[in-house]
Order: structure tokens, then C-alpha cells, then sequence
């Protein structure tokens, strides 16, 4: 036993020594995504705490609506997403070490068969994380326990986009990387560059921003404002597809236009208006016949004329003219 154990330290150390130095692409692979998104989300933080009127127009919800509605500090939601880079970073150190040669041993090829690769990688992502997103949904017991914890925000920002349960971070995130790797068959180099540009479009999906302050959003229809509208109670069992396609949501059923939901925000928003003006019209109305009436110049009555009684209904009988 402690012979094995010793072989698999030496083994270890080795291919510490050679993959996992910082001159190695297996070192930056999971590294190198965690950067990018907190310079993303920092990016921004600022811009959220700087409020410009042009960025705010931008807006897919206002600031306050946020403080109001999400159930969660931002201390604890940046808390629980460096946990789960951690776990991220030393799993995917871990398989290296396991398996030196996982992305290694594929050759990089050209510019077409890189594409083929880096397309390929977005396709089987996007599956694993409609199936496991959606399973988190479906099964009540593991959205109570396990994803609920990301619906505690329900407005996003961009520095949460990642807050999650740790079981599910794990499967979601961590689990679906690998499994993207394997199944891709995509060299280092190219899951590198995915890994990036999918925890880049990760961020602005919940960056709460549209165009142009969120440059992606154009180009995906899967967009911060298509998963705003998962974060809303009315939309909360729609749009599971994340971060690039939305063809899993059209096939399965479960797409929610987000100009559906613009629709029915306009709608309420104007029965609460004409609600308003009901009740403006109203108490206009009950002031108007409770209010005593004016006076006018000289203590008279001004405006209303005062009718003597025989004018007011008591008839006059006319003298009988005197016989002569």
C-alpha cells in the first residue's frame, strides 16, 4: 500500500513539474477563465455604482429593484462563487494529473478544424447545461435544496453570475467542463479559448444590461435579456438554455419570448395607471360635494344666488280689486 501511494506521488510531483507550471497551457486553462470574469464583472460593478444616464437607459431593471428584491448579500454571493473557482481550479489540476495528457495529446489543426472544435464545444455545453439546469427545475427536491439558492437573485448582476449551490457548481460548471473536453475531442489551446469566451458571455447574460453597454447581446439570441426573463417568477420554468443557443428551449417547449414578458409589464403597468386615475377621479368627485360653497364680496354668497321663499314655492294669491 505505501509503495502504491509512493508511486503516485512521484507521479504527481512529475506531472506537476511539466503540466502544471506557469508556462503551461493545463495551468491557465481553469485559471485563466476565472480572471476574465472577475475584470468582466468588476467592469461592471463600476459601472452599476457610477449610475451614468447613458448606461442606465441601458438598463434591463432599475438598481433599486435589485436591493429590493434580491434576498442576498453581495458579500455572500462573491463569497460563494471564489468557493466554487476554487473547486473549479483544483479539479481541473487534479484530472491533469490523472490524465497529463487529456487535451495534450490531440494535435492543434488548422483554422477550420479549430473552428469545428470551438463550435462543437459551445453545442455539447449547451446540452449539459439545458439538462442539468432543467433537472434542477423539474425535480423539486434538488431545486429546494440545490438551485433555489440561485433564484435568491432575482434581479441579476454581473459579479453573481455564477452564484450557486456548491453540488451545483460542481455539476453544472466544473463536471460539464470536463465533459465538454472529452466529448469534443477540442486540443488545450482551443478549450482554452472556449472556457474564456464562456465564462465572458456567462457574465453579460447576467450583467443586467442590453446593448450596446452589453456588446454580446446582438449576437445570441440566449442573452441577458432572453435569461432576465428565467430570473422572473412568471418566467421561472422558460428559457433553460444557457450561455450560447436557445434550440433546446424550442424543441423541448420550454422558450419564453422575453417580448412576451415586455407585453404583459406594459399591460400591468397600465391597469395600474387607469387604476390611479380611477381613484384621482373619485376623491375628486367626493371633494367636490363635500366642499362648503364659497363666499363672495360683502359676506354674500358668491356664486350662488339666494331665492326668497315666495319665490321658492310659496304662491302669492293677487288683491281683489275694490268694487267701486
Amino acid at each position: 500500500m505505501s509503495s502504491l501511494l509512493t508511486r503516485a506521488a512521484t507521479h504527481a510531483a512529475t506531472v506537476a513539474r511539466e503540466r502544471l507550471h506557469p508556462r503551461s497551457i493545463e495551468f491557465w486553462m481553469p485559471l485563466l477563465p476565472v480572471v476574465l470574469y472577475w475584470v468582466v464583472a468588476v467592469l461592471y460593478d463600476w459601472l452599476d455604482a457610477r449610475q451614468h444616464p447613458w448606461t442606465e437607459r441601458r438598463r434591463l431593471r432599475p438598481k433599486a429593484e435589485a436591493q429590493a428584491r434580491n434576498s442576498v448579500t453581495r458579500a455572500h454571493v462573491v463569497g460563494r462563487v471564489l468557493l466554487q473557482h476554487a473547486v473549479q481550479c483544483a479539479v481541473a489540476w487534479a484530472n491533469t494529473l490523472v490524465d497529463p495528457a487529456f487535451c495534450d495529446a490531440r494535435p492543434p489543426g488548422g483554422p477550420l478544424k479549430t473552428a469545428g472544435q470551438f463550435a462543437l464545444c459551445m453545442f455539447v455545453f449547451d446540452a449539459w447545461q439545458y439538462m442539468i439546469h432543467r433537472l434542477m427545475h423539474e425535480h423539486k427536491g434538488l431545486y429546494n435544496a440545490v438551485h433555489s439558492t440561485h433564484h435568491r437573485l432575482l434581479v441579476c448582476y454581473a459579479a453573481g453570475a455564477l452564484y450557486n449551490h456548491p453540488l451545483e457548481a460542481f455539476l453544472l460548471d466544473t463536471v460539464g467542463a470536463l465533459a465538454t473536453v472529452y466529448a469534443s475531442g477540442a486540443p488545450c489551446n482551443v478549450a482554452t479559448a472556449f472556457f474564456c469566451f464562456a465564462t465572458v458571455k456567462t457574465v453579460t447574460d447576467h450583467c443586467g444590461y442590453d446593448w450596446p453597454v452589453n456588446p454580446l447581446a446582438p449576437l445570441f439570441a440566449n442573452n441577458a435579456r432572453y435569461h432576465d426573463v428565467h430570473h422572473d417568477p412568471r418566467g421561472f420554468r422558460k428559457n433553460y438554455s444557457q450561455p450560447f443557443f436557445t434550440h433546446w428551449d424550442w424543441l423541448l417547449g420550454t422558450r419564453m419570448d422575453p417580448a412576451e414578458l415586455t407585453r404583459m409589464d406594459r399591460e400591468k403597468e397600465a391597469r395600474r395607471k387607469a387604476k390611479e386615475a380611477a381613484v384621482a377621479a373619485e376623491e375628486d368627485s367626493v371633494a367636490q360635494r363635500t366642499t362648503p360653497r364659497g363666499r363672495g364680496r360683502g359676506g354674500e354668497d358668491g356664486g350662488a344666488t339666494t331665492i326668497p321663499a315666495a319665490a321658492a314655492g310659496t304662491r302669492t294669491t293677487p288683491r281683489r280689486r275694490a268694487r267701486a
